[in-house]
């Protein structure tokens, strides 16, 4: 299989590598923009980490990217980011299928809308950002916001057949359905290769299925404690999952100190988060926050080993990880990865802010450790 991918930041980058080793890809390579790979045949992923960037220098490291390969770019599901922006860039050059939706998560694109559980992703949702709102559940209307002329919905397979016929600009398909993204990248896969196809990590997890020769993911295997997880998100399911952690047995803290040390040698995990933020983040605080943690990373791995590294956020995984060559290698639950990075003796596990329940993160504490 030979696909090049983009994402917009890193847990994204992480999560879509994991989706594709799920369904047949192998151990996939995420890499750090701007260490984008020469031409070479397989898989690869690159972390354009524009999340919270302008959307003028979204748009520049969108242009930045020359690959020639089969295309595909990895949007959030609840529509966070620069992504119309990315998208307008690449329909300039070549025809773009976007299909929104993460089914698994419940959330679809149904009549143009992208929807969590029924309800529109900018309503207060799942899509909430505290560092830039969503402003509408509707991907035709953000992309005709930013310039994109020509958006066609496609509200069902048929019409997605009849678009890859004669593609051209931008179409966007509603699924509700995992069964209905499969019929749909299926129809991509075996139309021209020209076409860009864009989505959720569920969406470009798909097109490996449609490949010849897959192979099989490798397993994780549950590690001895400690577990250290490592929060800096400060999406409301993220802080939700902390309250809970917080309520368990497990303990939570916020700083590097003797303390902390302590209840991680001798405890079988620890939480390590920063203190939850009332209000809107601003850019430099949470790009602040995330070094810190970094920091105090670097410091707690100094006086114990640790079985496992979890990270929770997108801007956490980043200022962990730095620009380590990363191969991932599958995914623990929906949306979480695991992988083995650079400079990294544990296994690292990835997921993003604002994936799960109220009790995702102690369920993942616990699958993580060897009973």
């Amino acid at each position: 299989m030979e696909l090049f991918v983009t994402a917009d930041d890193r847990t994204g980058a992480l999560e879509t590598a994991a989706a594709l080793a799920d369904a047949g890809a192998g151990s996939v390579d995420a890499v750090v923009w701007p260490s984008v790979p020469s031409q070479r045949p397989g898989v690869v992923v690159v972390d354009l980490g524009t999340r919270h960037l302008s959307a003028d220098e979204a748009r520049q490291r969108m242009v930045s990217i020359t690959s020639r390969s089969r295309r595909g770019h990895k949007i959030d599901s609840t529509l966070r980011g620069n992504w119309p922006d990315e998208l307008a860039v690449m329909a300039a050059d070549r025809p773009v299928l976007l299909i929104p939706a993460l089914p698994e998560l419940g959330r679809t694109c149904v009549d143009g809308i992208v929807r969590e559980h029924g309800r529109p992703v900018h309503e207060g949702g799942a899509g909430t950002d505290v560092r830039r709102p969503v402003t509408s559940a509707r991907p035709d209307e953000l992309l005709r916001e930013v310039g994109v002329p020509a958006v066609t919905s496609l509200t069902d397979v048929e019409a997605t057949h009849r678009w890859l016929d004669r593609p051209h600009g931008l179409a966007v398909a509603d699924a509700a359905h995992s069964a209905t993204i499969d019929r749909l990248v299926a129809a991509w896969s075996d139309g021209r290769s020209d076409v860009v196809l864009a989505g959720t990590a569920a969406v470009l997890g798909a097109a490996a299925r449609m490949s010849d020769g897959r192979a099989l993911p490798v397993p994780f295997r549950t590690v001895e404690p400690p577990v250290l997880v490592v929060c800096g998100s400060a999406h409301r399911a993220a802080r939700a999952q902390i309250d809970c952690v917080d309520r368990s047995a497990v303990p939570v803290m916020t700083a590097s100190d003797e303390v902390s040390v302590h209840h991680l040698a001798h405890g079988s995990a620890l939480v390590l988060a920063t203190e939850h933020q009332v209000g809107d983040v601003d850019v430099r605080h949470a790009e602040a926050a995330a070094s810190a943690l970094a920091r105090a990373v670097d410091r707690l791995q100094e006086g114990v080993a640790v079985g496992a590294l979890v990270l929770i956020g997108g801007d956490t995984s980043a200022a962990v990880l730095g620009a380590a060559s990363v191969t991932v290698h599958g995914s623990i639950a929906a949306g979480t990865a695991w992988a083995e990075a650079d400079g990294f003796e544990m296994p690292v596990i990835t997921r993003a802010g604002g994936f799960g329940d109220d009790d995702a993160l102690l369920e993942l504490i616990r699958a993580t450790l060897r009973s």
